[in-house]
């Protein structure tokens, strides 16, 4: 899909498991400017401490690095095939955000 004349894309973001009460239900749309790269959206999201607690590491020096148990995925790919953190979201894009789940 395309950018509207704004230069706006617009981003639904889906939570899956216990995000969902962390991000207070189970998803979201979002207007982001375009260019938006997953890390920009992702920290948007991380709006308050609690929020971001729940996605990045807390170590200051490492900027934008996910907790290892967080998954994103982008239109059902694995957020490290279309290019990590710094892969730019288009308009329509589905971004889903789910703890790394286990099973036994």
């Amino acid at each position: 899909m395309s950018r509207d004349n704004r230069g706006t894309i617009t981003v639904q973001v889906r939570f899956f498991a216990y995000f969902r009460e962390t991000f207070g239900g189970k998803e979201r749309v979002l207007k982001m400017d375009g260019g938006t790269t997953v890390a920009r959206l992702l920290e948007s999201l991380g709006d308050d401490p609690a929020r971001r607690a729940e996605l990045f590491a807390d170590d200051p020096a490492l900027s934008a690095v996910l907790k290892p148990y967080v998954v994103v995925m982008i239109n059902g790919a694995n957020l490290a095939e279309r290019g990590g953190l710094a892969a730019e979201l288009h308009d329509g894009d589905q971004v889903a955000v789910f703890p790394l789940m286990g099973g036994g």
